[in-house]
């Protein structure tokens, strides 16, 4: 194509301003919406992922056989399992290593009583393996037996204050057992699965079951490390031992699989929908253009300009009505993104259907090139492929038959 035919292109196009703008307004729509699309269904997966391995269950976890199916304290790792898994994974690069014994129980105050999911923690290695310290919004962090740590929404729903004496009852193997705590600190849940968790010393929980050993081992790696090569090399130094196993990421978050897998094929529709409102735009205002031009095109074929490259001007108009909108509409969808992924977006009107989930209370939009590409390919080919019809009319123009009907 040549210059003359490109400054033709340009020209026509600011001949109707408004439809021209329609068009431009129709592909930066489309790629504005792929975009955000893109960014936030990533985005709440890597939330979420990375919620639970930094705030909650660590990068994996290593647990007795039974309790995955059935949760019970008796079905941990003994001591001697808990003390072997641990040696064993000293031979691999972690950031930490703690033990957990968890179970549950009710809370009773002076106030009310409340269902709780109690977890015993060493509060040094914890410290390792997440930031649990580093939520603690008022009082202070575990630092000995007798002391409880409560999210802020556990303690404003049982109006719980600092420094009042809760008790926590839990079901053994002998029976019902009670134990006395002190409030020492709150802390802001980063998910609503840690709303109704209360954290104790995990000698504390020992004592109060009458159980030794861990429900789990929590691990987390170090930056960048991968998860899943971590989790093969931690199943293979565990493979000697009976009765324990390596769970990762998916076995402590069921749903989150689901989600992943089903991310991808639940957007196929929308993707399509959208590109379909960019293709017909488009292609409508394309096609209602060549029908105005008619007489013009006729008039042009005339005086020797040829029917192929008047399709091809007809196709350059709609690459610079593509590329404009493109670069409008991308550029505000990753500046969109750029500003989620620093801010994020609160999930709080979603408290009462994501509190078993995993969920985060806030996401976090993902940033990547690759999204530009992907609306680049879905928006614009589409676009481009819908003006291939008019484009093809004029190619087929009778220049008298054109003229006359103009």
């Amino acid at each position: 194509m040549n210059t003359t035919l490109r400054r033709m292109a340009w020209r026509n196009l600011w001949r109707h301003k408004q439809r021209t703008i329609l068009m431009i307004a129709t592909v930066a729509m489309g790629s504005l919406v792929i975009l955000v699309l893109f960014g936030l269904s990533d985005g709440v997966i890597g939330s979420m992922t990375a919620t639970q391995v930094e705030w909650n269950q660590g990068s994996f976890q290593v647990r007795g056989v039974s309790y995955a199916d059935d949760p019970l304290i008796e079905n941990g790792l003994s001591p001697d399992q808990a003390t072997a898994a641990t040696e064993a994974l000293a031979d691999m690069r972690t950031a930490g290593i703690t033990p957990r014994m968890e179970t549950y129980g009710m809370i009773r105050t002076s106030y009310g009583t409340g269902g709780v999911s109690l977890r015993g923690i060493d509060p040094t290695k914890e410290s390792t393996v997440t930031h649990l310290d580093e939520l603690v919004v008022e009082g202070s962090y575990l630092d000995g037996p007798g002391q409880i740590l409560l999210s802020t929404y556990m303690a404003e729903d049982l109006d719980i204050r600092l420094g009042e004496r809760v008790v926590i009852l839990a079901i053994t193997n002998s029976g019902t057992e009670s134990q006395a705590f002190r409030v020492t600190g709150l802390y802001e849940a980063a998910s609503f699965d840690l709303e109704q968790v209360a954290m104790v010393s995990i000698d504390d929980v020992r004592s109060l079951t009458g159980i030794a050993g861990a429900t789990s081992l929590a691990v987390s790696l170090p930056k960048g490390a991968s998860a899943p090569r971590a989790v093969t090399e931690a199943r293979e130094l565990l493979a000697g031992q009976s009765g324990v196993v390596v769970a990762d990421y998916f076995d402590l978050n069921p749903f989150a699989r689901f989600m992943i897998a089903g991310a991808t094929i639940k957007m196929i529709p929308f993707v399509l929908m959208i590109s379909l409102m960019a293709g017909f735009g488009v292609a409508n205002t394309t096609f209602y253009s060549v029908l105005e031009r008619t007489r013009e095109f006729g008039v042009m074929t005339a005086v020797g300009m040829s029917r192929k490259l008047l399709s091809q001007l007809v196709l350059l108009e709609s690459t610079f009505v593509a590329a404009i909108g493109f670069i409008v509409g991308g550029g505000l969808g990753y500046w969109g993104l750029m500003y989620l992924s620093r801010n994020g977006v609160s999930l709080s009107v979603m408290a009462n259907i994501s509190k078993n989930v995993g969920i985060p209370k806030v996401i976090y939009a993902s940033t990547s090139g690759w999204y530009m590409v992907a609306a680049f390919s879905v928006v614009v080919f589409t676009a481009l492929t819908a003006a291939w019809y008019p484009a093809r009319r004029v190619n087929r123009l009778d220049p008298v038959a054109a003229i006359r009907e103009g």
